[in-house]
């Protein structure tokens, strides 16, 4: 899973090297010292999942988590020394997914880590192999063949066709594939879907120009057939 990003946000240097080095043989892992800086990350490289000290320098924690969610509804775990279950309750109200309390078990975390991606997109199905005409999609390797040719696809070109094959015929709405696909609203994005989609179509039927998979249904939506 190589290409999916986990923002690490943790002021403690010690703590932040531990996980990194324990996530990073699975995930692109990067990395945030302070709020300030979280968020500018979390802008730029738009994460998967987020690790969430709330103890931090500056912009706090919760204050992280409350703007990440004004514009996204990735998965955040919050790693807290807080024991108190009301605090823990209104964490989660504030739109935390999951929490872990200092000190943690790696083999713990590293379960909810797992836990959290796998719910995040719960339009693609757990099997490991999608597979339609000529089209193949390894959900594991992130491999993709078309006609028996080897695909190599960007992070969102795999993952909009990923939610594509996993539901052939079915008419998703252009906000629906992109709120799932990245994470935010779709508002004024239509355009950067649209390059996203041209591009996997023009990449598919360049190896398999007999059959057109990702089609436009006018005024509705995308599907792939």
């Amino acid at each position: 899973m190589a290409d999916t990003v986990i923002l690490i946000i943790e002021d403690n240097d010690d703590i932040r090297t531990l996980l990194r080095d324990v996530l990073i043989p699975d995930y692109e892992v990067i990395e945030a010292a302070d709020g300030a800086s979280a968020l500018n990350r979390f802008s730029q490289q738009q994460p998967d999942l987020v690790i969430l000290d709330l103890m931090l320098p500056g912009i706090t924690g919760e204050s992280v988590l409350k703007m990440i969610r004004k514009t996204s509804q990735v998965p955040v775990l919050v790693l807290t020394a807080i024991q108190e279950k009301r605090k823990v309750v209104e964490l989660l109200e504030n739109g935390a997914n999951d929490y872990l309390t200092k000190p943690f078990d790696i083999d713990e975390l590293l379960a909810r880590v797992k836990v959290q991606l796998r719910q995040s997109n719960p339009m693609i199905p757990t099997n490991q192999i999608l597979s339609y005409g000529k089209v193949t999609l390894n959900q594991v390797t992130h491999e993709v063949q078309v006609d028996n040719q080897e695909l190599i696809l960007p992070k969102k070109e795999f993952a909009l066709l990923q939610i594509l094959m996993a539901h052939p015929h079915q008419v998703f709405q252009k906000a629906q594939l992109y709120e799932s696909v990245w994470g935010t609203s779709y508002l004024n994005a239509e355009n950067t879907l649209n390059v996203h989609l041209s591009n996997l179509r023009t990449k598919i039927n360049a190896l398999c120009p007999e059959a057109q998979y990702i089609n436009s249904i006018w005024g509705i939506g995308v599907r792939f057939d």
